[in-house]
């Protein structure tokens, strides 16, 4: 015999048979397994009245999920009514679009389930009711899934870049992305009945700010010369002038970051035959010699000169062992790979930028940078003035009585260097540089000595 029971009676019959057995469990009692039929799961609560007379209690009227009509069904066909509803509503084609693109997709596709065990939890406390379908994604990994099956909608974002063109900088501008939200959108379909789930969907998109903005590149921007100065050199010296253009050549167009650190060795390289340097004169224990790569120096100088009028910072400079003739004495910034060297730091916010120009017998290095109401000016102070001597070296390749003046002699200096800043009002301060010292170069002659015992 089938009864069906009202809203009420399903209630009662509910709560008479959770009471029965507990209290025998309670007493502890022992009773043989129950032999209702599987229908007596869950929503088949029987009363004690059914049991023995082996009734399958039914849904009452009016109990649904979404548009399912569950009235009159048992438990398990109830359970088994849902599956196959809910079966075929997650696998029905839909829409998910944004703008102009469009994707079809179903539910089951995007992870989406129904919560069959709520849904069933649901009808037990409230049979006679007409219930709302419940809707969940499992797992992270499904919704990271579908983050991945909608990548089609979304759009990294571009970072503000730079690039300088004919000593310009030019920006190119940030661009925002885009990527779906994921969660928004299963909440928005977990709103509406799995039954009026609507055939086109809008995807929800959250805004993806680029990681570098254009504001931040805009900082970076040089727009003139800060630091500029010139020497001169003897084209004549066809070797010398080879090695200083080719050290000018590797500064040329260099970028120097806010807070970086610029070493010339590092950025020069080492003075070798292989990397298109020649012997020239270079000082070698006060006098000039032959060696590999002499010249260099000269860029570095005249580099470290640049640097200082642009107020820039100095973190390693060393001056020559002589006085030099193309730059003053206390100017210079000796170098020898890669043991002596020149730094400085770009201590500003913004890039800086190297410009090197050799032609003529003329060198010239810019450093481009921010403007700024700032000017400089370098001062000096000869302290002291050392004689040179002059040496006879006797020759015995020259005729006795020939005198050759191998090289020229020039005074020791001990050189104070100041930097001098001077802002938009007015006001000087003044940086103490460099105390240097220089040894006097000897006058050295070749004394005729052939024929001379």
């Amino acid at each position: 015999m089938i009864k069906k029971y009202t809203r009420q009676s399903w209630m009662w019959a509910l709560t008479k048979a959770l009471t029965v057995p507990f209290l025998i469990l309670l007493l502890g009692g022992c009773t043989p397994p129950s032999s209702q039929p599987p229908e007596a799961k869950i929503l088949s609560n029987q009363t004690t009245e059914n049991q023995e007379r082996g009734g399958i209690e039914l849904l009452p009227e009016g109990t649904k999920v979404d548009d399912l009509d569950l009235s009159g069904s048992s438990a398990s066909e109830a359970e088994e009514k849902i599956k196959e509803w809910a079966k075929d509503k997650l696998e029905e084609t839909r829409v998910l679009l944004y703008n102009e693109t469009e994707m079809p997709i179903t539910l089951k596709d995007m992870g989406i389930a129904l919560d069959q065990q709520k849904t069933m939890d649901d009808i037990a406390r409230n049979p006679g009711t007409a219930l709302q379908s419940v809707l969940k994604v499992d797992t992270v990994k499904d919704k990271q899934s579908l983050q991945e099956k909608l990548k089609k909608f979304s759009r990294p974002a571009k970072n503000a870049a730079y690039k300088i063109e004919k000593d310009k900088f030019v920006i190119t501008p940030a661009e925002s992305g885009r990527t779906v939200d994921t969660d928004k959108l299963i909440i928005t379909i977990q709103k509406a009945p799995l039954s009026e789930v609507p055939s086109r969907i809008g995807i929800p998109m959250v805004e993806v700010p680029a990681s570098v903005s254009t504001e931040a590149v805009k900082v970076l921007a040089f727009d003139t010369v800060i630091g500029e100065y010139t020497t001169k050199f003897a084209v004549q010296e066809k070797n010398r002038s080879a090695n200083l253009v080719v050290a000018a050549k590797a500064l040329d167009r260099k970028v120097i970051r806010p807070g970086e650190i610029f070493s010339f060795n590092n950025t020069v390289g080492p003075r070798e035959p292989e990397t298109g340097y020649k012997d020239a004169y270079v000082i070698v224990n006060g006098e000039y010699v032959q060696g590999i790569g002499g010249g260099v120096c000269q860029v570095s100088s005249t580099l470290y000169n640049a640097v200082l009028l642009g107020n820039l910072k100095v973190v390693e400079r060393m001056p020559h062992a002589v006085a030099v003739s193309y730059v003053a004495a206390g100017q210079d910034a000796t170098v020898n790979y890669p043991n002596l060297d020149f730094k400085f730091q770009n201590d500003t916010a913004n890039l800086l930028y190297l410009r090197s120009d050799v032609k003529n017998g003329i060198l010239t290095l810019q450093i481009w940078g921010k403007k700024t109401d700032k000017s400089v000016r370098i001062e000096r102070q000869v302290e002291k003035e050392i004689n040179y001597k002059t040496e006879k070296r006797p020759d015995r390749n020259l005729a006795s009585g020939l005198v050759v003046q191998e090289q020229t002699g020039a005074k020791g200096l001990i050189v104070n260097t100041w930097k001098v800043v001077r802002d938009g009002t007015g006001k000087e301060t003044k940086q103490f540089l460099s105390r240097d010292s220089y040894a006097p170069t000897n006058r050295i002659l070749r004394v005729g000595a052939r024929g001379l015992s």
